[in-house]
Protein backbone atom coordinates (compact mmCIF):
# COMPACT_ATOMS: atom_id res chain seq x y z
CA UNK A 1 0.00 0.00 0.00
CA UNK A 2 1.13 3.14 -0.95
CA UNK A 3 1.16 6.17 1.67
CA UNK A 4 -0.54 8.98 1.39
CA UNK A 5 1.37 11.47 -0.56
CA UNK A 6 1.62 13.00 -3.91
CA UNK A 7 -0.64 11.68 -6.49
CA UNK A 8 1.71 8.83 -8.43
CA UNK A 9 0.72 6.65 -12.27
CA UNK A 10 0.34 3.51 -10.66
CA UNK A 11 -2.78 4.72 -8.48
CA UNK A 12 -5.60 2.79 -9.28
CA UNK A 13 -7.70 4.64 -6.35
CA UNK A 14 -7.37 6.99 -4.03
CA UNK A 15 -9.49 8.34 -1.55
CA UNK A 16 -8.38 11.94 0.48
CA UNK A 17 -10.25 12.66 3.71
CA UNK A 18 -13.54 11.43 2.30
CA UNK A 19 -16.01 12.69 5.23
CA UNK A 20 -20.12 11.72 5.05
CA UNK A 21 -22.86 12.83 7.91
CA UNK A 22 -26.52 12.32 7.48
CA UNK A 23 -27.70 14.86 9.97
CA UNK A 24 -25.93 14.93 12.89
CA UNK A 25 -24.83 10.87 12.17
CA UNK A 26 -21.30 10.63 10.32
CA UNK A 27 -21.07 7.42 8.89
CA UNK A 28 -17.72 7.96 7.40
CA UNK A 29 -14.94 9.83 9.17
CA UNK A 30 -11.89 11.13 7.45
CA UNK A 31 -11.00 7.92 5.11
CA UNK A 32 -8.00 8.10 3.01
CA UNK A 33 -6.86 5.55 1.10
CA UNK A 34 -4.03 4.81 -2.06
CA UNK A 35 -5.14 1.81 -3.78
CA UNK A 36 -1.73 0.54 -6.39
CA UNK A 37 -3.70 -0.23 -10.00
CA UNK A 38 -4.68 -4.07 -10.34
CA UNK A 39 -5.03 -4.70 -6.58
CA UNK A 40 -7.97 -6.29 -5.29
CA UNK A 41 -8.49 -4.32 -2.10
CA UNK A 42 -11.30 -5.48 0.40
CA UNK A 43 -13.18 -3.52 2.67
CA UNK A 44 -13.92 -5.61 6.10
CA UNK A 45 -16.35 -5.02 8.32
CA UNK A 46 -19.43 -5.30 10.09
CA UNK A 47 -23.19 -4.42 9.15
CA UNK A 48 -23.24 -0.04 9.88
CA UNK A 49 -19.34 0.29 9.65
CA UNK A 50 -19.57 2.58 6.59
CA UNK A 51 -18.16 0.61 4.19
CA UNK A 52 -21.10 0.36 2.06
CA UNK A 53 -21.47 4.20 2.00
CA UNK A 54 -17.63 4.41 1.33
CA UNK A 55 -18.36 1.90 -2.09
CA UNK A 56 -21.21 4.21 -3.04
CA UNK A 57 -19.38 7.03 -2.55
CA UNK A 58 -16.68 6.02 -4.91
CA UNK A 59 -19.00 4.52 -7.60
CA UNK A 60 -21.13 8.42 -7.28
CA UNK A 61 -23.90 7.38 -5.84
CA UNK A 62 -23.56 9.49 -3.21
CA UNK A 63 -21.42 12.53 -2.51
CA UNK A 64 -18.89 13.27 0.45
CA UNK A 65 -19.25 16.08 2.65
CA UNK A 66 -15.67 15.70 2.51
CA UNK A 67 -13.16 14.64 0.45
CA UNK A 68 -11.96 13.51 -2.52
CA UNK A 69 -12.03 10.69 -5.04
CA UNK A 70 -9.18 9.88 -7.72
CA UNK A 71 -9.38 7.14 -10.13
CA UNK A 72 -6.14 6.53 -12.48
CA UNK A 73 -5.01 9.88 -11.01
CA UNK A 74 -8.04 11.91 -12.11
CA UNK A 75 -10.44 13.92 -9.95
CA UNK A 76 -13.63 12.01 -10.19
CA UNK A 77 -15.33 13.48 -7.49
CA UNK A 78 -17.92 16.20 -8.99
CA UNK A 79 -18.54 12.92 -12.20
CA UNK A 80 -21.76 11.42 -12.38
CA UNK A 81 -21.35 7.33 -12.07
CA UNK A 82 -21.07 7.11 -15.77
CA UNK A 83 -18.24 9.16 -16.02
CA UNK A 84 -15.70 7.99 -13.29
CA UNK A 85 -14.46 4.64 -14.95
CA UNK A 86 -16.10 2.97 -12.26
CA UNK A 87 -18.20 -0.17 -12.38
CA UNK A 88 -20.47 -1.21 -9.82
CA UNK A 89 -21.81 -4.92 -9.53
CA UNK A 90 -25.32 -4.92 -6.97
CA UNK A 91 -26.15 -7.12 -4.71
CA UNK A 92 -29.11 -7.56 -6.02
CA UNK A 93 -27.71 -8.40 -9.61
CA UNK A 94 -30.59 -7.00 -11.66
CA UNK A 95 -30.35 -9.39 -14.54
CA UNK A 96 -32.60 -9.77 -17.18
CA UNK A 97 -34.46 -12.97 -16.76
CA UNK A 98 -35.86 -13.36 -19.94
CA UNK A 99 -32.42 -12.58 -22.23
CA UNK A 100 -29.32 -14.96 -22.14
CA UNK A 101 -26.40 -14.32 -20.51
CA UNK A 102 -24.83 -12.49 -24.15
CA UNK A 103 -28.09 -10.83 -24.11
CA UNK A 104 -27.48 -9.10 -20.59
CA UNK A 105 -24.13 -8.06 -21.17
CA UNK A 106 -24.51 -6.83 -25.60
CA UNK A 107 -28.14 -4.97 -23.68
CA UNK A 108 -25.24 -2.51 -21.45
CA UNK A 109 -22.83 -2.47 -24.77
CA UNK A 110 -25.44 -1.32 -26.61
CA UNK A 111 -26.21 1.19 -24.39
CA UNK A 112 -23.15 2.46 -24.23
CA UNK A 113 -21.64 5.24 -26.73
CA UNK A 114 -18.15 4.61 -28.28
CA UNK A 115 -15.76 6.91 -28.92
CA UNK A 116 -14.62 6.53 -32.65
CA UNK A 117 -11.41 8.31 -34.67
CA UNK A 118 -13.13 11.70 -35.51
CA UNK A 119 -14.14 12.01 -31.69
CA UNK A 120 -17.92 11.53 -32.09
CA UNK A 121 -19.59 9.18 -29.88
CA UNK A 122 -21.86 6.32 -31.36
CA UNK A 123 -23.72 3.16 -30.17
CA UNK A 124 -22.35 -0.29 -31.68
CA UNK A 125 -24.76 -2.57 -33.32
CA UNK A 126 -26.49 -5.21 -31.95
CA UNK A 127 -24.52 -8.12 -33.99
CA UNK A 128 -21.55 -6.44 -32.45
CA UNK A 129 -22.72 -6.20 -28.90
CA UNK A 130 -23.46 -10.04 -28.94
CA UNK A 131 -20.25 -10.74 -30.51
CA UNK A 132 -18.17 -8.45 -27.96
CA UNK A 133 -20.48 -9.72 -25.22
CA UNK A 134 -19.88 -13.59 -26.17
CA UNK A 135 -16.07 -12.58 -26.19
CA UNK A 136 -15.92 -11.31 -22.50
CA UNK A 137 -17.86 -14.20 -21.53
CA UNK A 138 -15.38 -16.85 -22.93
CA UNK A 139 -12.73 -14.44 -21.43
CA UNK A 140 -13.67 -14.98 -18.31
CA UNK A 141 -14.40 -18.97 -18.79
CA UNK A 142 -18.19 -18.41 -18.85
CA UNK A 143 -18.64 -18.99 -22.54
CA UNK A 144 -20.82 -21.85 -21.90
CA UNK A 145 -23.26 -19.77 -20.54
CA UNK A 146 -23.68 -17.31 -23.14
CA UNK A 147 -27.25 -18.81 -24.97
CA UNK A 148 -28.61 -19.75 -21.07
CA UNK A 149 -31.37 -17.46 -20.28
CA UNK A 150 -30.64 -16.45 -16.72
CA UNK A 151 -33.98 -17.53 -15.12
CA UNK A 152 -32.17 -21.18 -15.83
CA UNK A 153 -28.77 -19.98 -14.20
CA UNK A 154 -27.88 -21.06 -10.45
CA UNK A 155 -27.28 -18.32 -8.25
CA UNK A 156 -23.50 -18.40 -8.14
CA UNK A 157 -23.93 -18.84 -12.30
CA UNK A 158 -26.18 -15.40 -11.99
CA UNK A 159 -24.01 -13.96 -10.13
CA UNK A 160 -20.88 -14.64 -12.26
CA UNK A 161 -22.79 -13.32 -15.38
CA UNK A 162 -23.79 -9.76 -13.27
CA UNK A 163 -19.78 -9.66 -12.84
CA UNK A 164 -19.25 -10.04 -16.21
CA UNK A 165 -21.58 -7.33 -17.32
CA UNK A 166 -19.75 -4.88 -14.97
CA UNK A 167 -16.40 -5.68 -16.71
CA UNK A 168 -18.10 -5.44 -19.59
CA UNK A 169 -18.49 -1.39 -19.69
CA UNK A 170 -14.71 -1.28 -19.93
CA UNK A 171 -14.08 0.68 -16.07
CA UNK A 172 -10.57 0.83 -14.80
CA UNK A 173 -12.51 0.53 -11.03
CA UNK A 174 -14.55 -2.98 -10.15
CA UNK A 175 -17.09 -2.23 -7.10
CA UNK A 176 -18.35 -5.32 -5.53
CA UNK A 177 -20.50 -5.02 -2.34
CA UNK A 178 -20.90 -8.29 -0.49
CA UNK A 179 -20.84 -10.41 -3.37
CA UNK A 180 -20.95 -14.07 -2.23
CA UNK A 181 -23.55 -13.05 0.31
CA UNK A 182 -25.82 -14.81 -1.31
CA UNK A 183 -24.11 -18.04 -1.85
CA UNK A 184 -23.76 -21.43 0.42
CA UNK A 185 -20.02 -21.95 1.74
CA UNK A 186 -19.02 -24.29 -0.97
CA UNK A 187 -19.74 -22.05 -3.62
CA UNK A 188 -18.57 -18.88 -1.67
CA UNK A 189 -15.56 -20.40 -2.14
CA UNK A 190 -15.41 -21.14 -5.59
CA UNK A 191 -17.15 -17.35 -6.51
CA UNK A 192 -13.83 -16.02 -4.57
CA UNK A 193 -11.45 -17.38 -6.47
CA UNK A 194 -13.12 -16.87 -9.32
CA UNK A 195 -13.38 -13.30 -8.74
CA UNK A 196 -9.52 -13.02 -7.67
CA UNK A 197 -8.66 -14.76 -11.13
CA UNK A 198 -10.67 -11.98 -12.94
CA UNK A 199 -8.55 -9.17 -11.02
CA UNK A 200 -5.42 -11.20 -12.67
CA UNK A 201 -7.27 -11.46 -15.99
CA UNK A 202 -8.28 -7.92 -16.35
CA UNK A 203 -5.93 -6.10 -14.60
CA UNK A 204 -8.56 -3.90 -13.17
CA UNK A 205 -8.42 -2.73 -9.32
CA UNK A 206 -11.12 -4.27 -7.40
CA UNK A 207 -12.99 -2.83 -4.33
CA UNK A 208 -14.80 -5.72 -2.65
CA UNK A 209 -17.12 -4.96 0.51
CA UNK A 210 -17.76 -7.61 2.54
CA UNK A 211 -18.59 -8.45 6.47
CA UNK A 212 -16.52 -11.96 6.39
CA UNK A 213 -13.63 -12.28 7.83
CA UNK A 214 -12.55 -15.85 6.42
CA UNK A 215 -13.19 -14.00 2.63
CA UNK A 216 -11.47 -10.96 2.94
CA UNK A 217 -8.38 -12.72 4.08
CA UNK A 218 -8.70 -15.42 1.21
CA UNK A 219 -8.97 -12.45 -1.34
CA UNK A 220 -7.54 -9.90 -0.58
CA UNK A 221 -4.22 -8.46 -1.73
CA UNK A 222 -4.78 -6.11 0.59
CA UNK A 223 -7.31 -5.53 3.29
CA UNK A 224 -8.37 -2.40 5.22
CA UNK A 225 -10.54 -2.91 8.50
CA UNK A 226 -13.21 -0.48 8.72
CA UNK A 227 -15.57 0.35 12.24
CA UNK A 228 -17.09 3.36 13.33
CA UNK A 229 -17.16 4.91 9.75
CA UNK A 230 -13.01 4.91 10.56
CA UNK A 231 -9.68 2.80 9.16
CA UNK A 232 -8.51 1.08 11.96
CA UNK A 233 -5.89 -0.75 10.17
CA UNK A 234 -4.70 -1.28 6.11
CA UNK A 235 -2.34 -3.43 5.03
CA UNK A 236 -1.72 -7.32 3.51
CA UNK A 237 -3.91 -10.23 5.07
CA UNK A 238 -0.80 -11.49 7.21
CA UNK A 239 -0.01 -7.71 8.50
CA UNK A 240 -3.37 -7.03 9.03
CA UNK A 241 -4.09 -10.39 10.97
CA UNK A 242 -0.56 -10.69 12.81
CA UNK A 243 -0.35 -7.04 13.76
CA UNK A 244 -4.02 -5.88 14.20
CA UNK A 245 -2.47 -2.72 16.30
CA UNK A 246 -5.80 -2.23 18.08
CA UNK A 247 -8.56 -4.59 20.49
CA UNK A 248 -11.75 -3.43 17.65
CA UNK A 249 -9.51 -4.58 14.34
CA UNK A 250 -8.13 -7.56 16.09
CA UNK A 251 -11.56 -8.73 17.02
CA UNK A 252 -12.89 -8.53 13.66
CA UNK A 253 -10.05 -10.62 11.88
CA UNK A 254 -10.06 -13.66 14.29
CA UNK A 255 -9.84 -15.33 17.14
CA UNK A 256 -7.78 -13.34 19.18
CA UNK A 257 -6.62 -12.45 23.03
CA UNK A 258 -5.23 -9.83 24.79
CA UNK A 259 -2.77 -8.88 27.39
CA UNK A 260 -1.82 -5.51 28.47
CA UNK A 261 1.11 -4.02 30.03
CA UNK A 262 3.92 -1.37 30.03
CA UNK A 263 6.89 -0.18 28.10
CA UNK A 264 9.73 1.10 29.24
CA UNK A 265 13.86 1.44 27.33
CA UNK A 266 11.75 0.06 24.30
CA UNK A 267 11.07 -3.32 26.20
CA UNK A 268 7.14 -4.32 26.99
CA UNK A 269 6.73 -6.14 29.77
CA UNK A 270 3.48 -7.47 30.94
CA UNK A 271 2.75 -9.45 34.17
CA UNK A 272 3.46 -12.65 34.54
CA UNK A 273 6.85 -12.58 33.08
CA UNK A 274 6.52 -11.85 29.60
CA UNK A 275 8.35 -9.63 27.28
CA UNK A 276 8.07 -8.26 23.92
CA UNK A 277 10.28 -5.48 21.63
CA UNK A 278 8.29 -2.38 21.50
CA UNK A 279 8.67 0.73 19.35
CA UNK A 280 6.85 2.96 22.05
CA UNK A 281 8.28 5.12 24.74
CA UNK A 282 7.08 4.84 28.31
CA UNK A 283 3.13 4.22 28.31
CA UNK A 284 0.93 1.45 28.43
CA UNK A 285 0.96 -1.17 25.49
CA UNK A 286 -0.79 -4.21 24.37
CA UNK A 287 -0.38 -7.25 22.66
CA UNK A 288 -2.89 -9.12 20.62
CA UNK A 289 -1.90 -12.93 20.58
CA UNK A 290 -3.80 -15.09 17.82
CA UNK A 291 -4.27 -18.92 18.85
CA UNK A 292 -1.67 -20.07 16.65
CA UNK A 293 1.00 -18.69 18.57
CA UNK A 294 0.31 -20.14 22.23
CA UNK A 295 0.61 -23.45 22.93
CA UNK A 296 -0.24 -24.98 26.32
CA UNK A 297 2.79 -26.25 28.01
CA UNK A 298 4.13 -26.90 31.07
CA UNK A 299 5.76 -23.96 30.89
CA UNK A 300 4.98 -20.50 30.50
CA UNK A 301 2.31 -18.00 31.78
CA UNK A 302 -0.39 -19.35 34.17
CA UNK A 303 -4.06 -18.96 33.95
CA UNK A 304 -7.62 -19.99 34.86
CA UNK A 305 -9.73 -21.67 32.00
CA UNK A 306 -12.59 -19.32 31.53
CA UNK A 307 -14.31 -21.36 28.67
CA UNK A 308 -13.88 -24.46 26.57
CA UNK A 309 -15.80 -24.96 23.47
CA UNK A 310 -15.20 -28.08 20.98
CA UNK A 311 -14.70 -27.02 17.31
CA UNK A 312 -14.97 -30.31 15.84
CA UNK A 313 -11.36 -30.89 15.31
CA UNK A 314 -9.63 -29.72 18.56
CA UNK A 315 -10.94 -27.75 22.12
CA UNK A 316 -10.75 -23.57 21.97
CA UNK A 317 -9.58 -22.07 25.52
CA UNK A 318 -9.92 -18.43 26.97
CA UNK A 319 -7.25 -18.43 29.44
CA UNK A 320 -7.95 -15.75 31.89
CA UNK A 321 -3.98 -14.69 33.03
CA UNK A 322 -2.74 -11.93 35.50
CA UNK A 323 -2.75 -9.42 32.39
CA UNK A 324 -5.72 -9.83 30.31
CA UNK A 325 -6.84 -13.25 28.49
CA UNK A 326 -5.47 -15.91 26.04
CA UNK A 327 -7.25 -17.73 23.42
CA UNK A 328 -5.34 -20.99 22.88
CA UNK A 329 -5.71 -24.44 20.93
CA UNK A 330 -5.56 -28.03 22.51
CA UNK A 331 -6.63 -31.81 21.50
CA UNK A 332 -7.96 -32.15 24.84
CA UNK A 333 -10.77 -30.80 26.94
CA UNK A 334 -10.03 -28.31 30.51
CA UNK A 335 -12.81 -27.99 32.74
CA UNK A 336 -13.59 -24.60 33.56
CA UNK A 337 -11.64 -22.73 36.25
CA UNK A 338 -8.88 -25.35 35.94
CA UNK A 339 -5.31 -23.77 35.74
CA UNK A 340 -2.95 -24.06 32.88
CA UNK A 341 0.07 -22.72 31.81
CA UNK A 342 0.60 -21.50 28.32
CA UNK A 343 3.77 -20.81 25.78
CA UNK A 344 3.69 -17.83 23.83
CA UNK A 345 5.52 -16.80 20.86
CA UNK A 346 6.05 -13.87 18.65
CA UNK A 347 4.08 -11.41 20.52
CA UNK A 348 4.50 -7.75 19.21
CA UNK A 349 3.55 -4.95 21.53
CA UNK A 350 1.81 -1.53 19.90
CA UNK A 351 0.71 1.47 22.18
CA UNK A 352 -3.03 0.65 24.14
Amino acid sequence: MKANGDMTAESGLRLTGITKKYGELTVVRDVSLDIPKGTFFVLLGESGCGKTTLLRIIAGFEKPDGGRVYVSGKDVTDLPPGERGCSTAHQSLALFDHMSAAGNIAFVLGAKKQTIADGKKVRISGRDARAEAERILSDLGLGSMAGRRTSTLSGGEKQRVAIARAVALGAEVLLLDEPTGSLDAGHRLEADNWLTELCRKTGMTVVCVTHDREEAMRMGDMIAVMSGGRILRTGTPEQVYSDPQSAEAARLTGECGIIYGRASGGVALFAGGIEAACDCGDCPVAAYIRPETVRVSREGIEGSVAECVYTGSEYMLTVNVACGHIIAADDKPHEKGSMVRLELTDIKAVKA
